[in-house]
């Protein structure tokens, strides 16, 4: 695989919320991808971590600065801190783009996800994830998320999850 890079998005682009609302279609469907208005929000007051394929020699300073803007983002994954609960993050959203899976590149972006809530002394994770997604489900399960409840119709009509948590 491509060598992949983390980054956490800190400033607002509206280029890149166009991309991401484009990536979240193609990756979640219409009905479940965040459009251009809830992204500048995580962006804003929560977390938001991409996974890029860098297209630069990673080992020439020079191609380094110019990395971030010839880089494809592969994976994308929003955070948002509970408030009922200190020290609780959601994992609102953690996908890798369709035509990147099955390469080991979500294993290594929930690791990095994992290790910088636990370096921001989160003691909590918790997320989502549909029934039928089996994929990520035992993904999930490898890093140690446990499901802790079934959420029938957590997201309109029909649309049931798990609810997983992790300790940290």
């Amino acid at each position: 695989m491509e060598n992949v890079i983390f980054e956490e998005i800190k400033g607002l682009n509206w280029e890149f919320v166009r991309k991401i609302v484009k990536l979240e279609r193609r990756n979640l469907g219409r009905e479940a991808s965040i459009n251009q208005w809830v992204i500048p929000v995580i962006i804003r007051y929560g977390k938001f971590i991409v996974a890029k394929k860098n297209s630069t020699n990673p080992n020439r300073e020079k191609d380094n600065k110019k990395r971030s803007m010839n880089s494809d983002i592969i994976g994308v994954c929003e955070l948002i801190r509970d408030w009922k609960r200190k020290n609780t993050a959601f994992i609102h959203s953690f996908y890798i783009d369709k035509k990147y899976r099955n390469k080991g590149i979500g294993k290594k972006f929930l690791n990095k996800v994992i290790n910088i809530l636990k370096s921001e002394n989160f003691k909590v994770v918790e997320l989502t994830v549909s029934p039928d997604n089996k994929a990520a489900s035992q993904l999930y399960e490898k890093f140690g998320f446990k499901k802790i409840e079934f959420r029938k119709d957590e997201y309109g009509r029909g649309v049931d999850r798990y609810l997983m948590r992790l300790e940290l």
